[in-house]
């Protein structure tokens, strides 16, 4: 019977054509992958290929095979999937985030009544989240709406409002309150692991450029020594002396935050729902 990596080497060789672009693609010789072609045919034992001198191509029945083996991988990748993520729910309770946001006493709560098991947080998309849900990749997840299913148990468990952090020289640092909409057509700094507020300020703000950083002490240096806005919420605000922070008035970025699990496991996470 054909390896796992025997099959893959036969299906990239369908898709590719060519033997030196599936050794390149694996990083492994040309002959290894020659003596897998050779392997395929011997298991299905039917001629695979059409030979010339100086190359092999796939005939119909080697076109078939080749159609079943892309189906019985995506199945064995399925089994390895479940399976693993299987064996993660049992020693790990995974959490997943749609913004980069600690809940009170969450942590501590799960780590109580759990002490065995180890806990990681992730932040996602709020579809990437459900999907996870679904899958049993996340155990919890954090959502800055109420799902619409009914087959998942909801608690509210935080709220944030998204600010500006002005200079204390811009026009409107003196203001209450300023919404997006005023703020648009502004270069603004922007860190990129703010989850589903990227999305939100981007499409709010169009005529806008953002100067994305992907490490926070990067994000932070620039926030220290530039005069572009940025943005912090009453959960994240850190004090800087020449800035001020100015919250936005539109509704949609004053947010609820919901724990959210299957009704399936209510009972096992009661220690955080109840």
């Amino acid at each position: 019977m054909l390896t796992y990596e025997e099959m893959q080497y036969f299906v990239a060789f369908a898709q590719d054509g060519t033997l030196t672009k599936v050794a390149e693609q694996f990083t492994i010789s040309q002959p290894t992958i020659t003596r897998a072609m050779k392997k395929a045919e011997e298991t299905f034992d039917v001629p695979l290929f059409d030979r010339t001198k100086n190359s092999i191509s796939l005939n119909e029945c080697g076109k078939l095979a080749a159609r079943e083996l892309s189906i019985l991988l995506k199945q064995t990748d399925d089994v390895l999937f479940r399976v693993r993520a299987y064996d993660k729910a049992n020693r790990t309770i995974a959490i997943g985030s749609a913004a980069a946001v600690e809940i009170p006493g969450l942590i501590q709560a799960l780590t109580r009544r759990f002490p065995e098991k180890s806990i990681s947080t992730e932040l996602k998309m709020p579809d990437e989240l459900i999907q996870g849900l679904e899958q049993n990749t996340y155990q919890l997840i954090i959502l800055p709406y109420v799902p619409e299913s009914n087959s998942y148990s909801v608690r509210k468990i935080g709220e944030e409002h998204l600010m500006f952090l002005l200079p204390k020289s811009h026009k409107y640092a003196h203001r209450k309150s300023l919404s997006l909409a005023e703020m648009n057509g502004e270069n603004l700094l922007l860190y990129s692991e703010i989850g589903f507020w990227a999305d939100l300020v981007r499409k709010a703000m169009p005529d806008s450029r953002f100067l994305v950083q992907n490490e926070r002490y990067s994000f932070s240096e620039l926030i220290e020594n530039s005069i572009l806005p940025c943005f912090v919420t009453d959960l994240t605000n850190t004090q800087y002396k020449d800035r001020v922070a100015v919250p936005i008035s539109d509704k949609e970025v004053n947010v609820t935050y919901y724990l959210v699990c299957k009704k399936s496991m209510r009972r096992e996470y009661a220690a955080v729902f109840d």
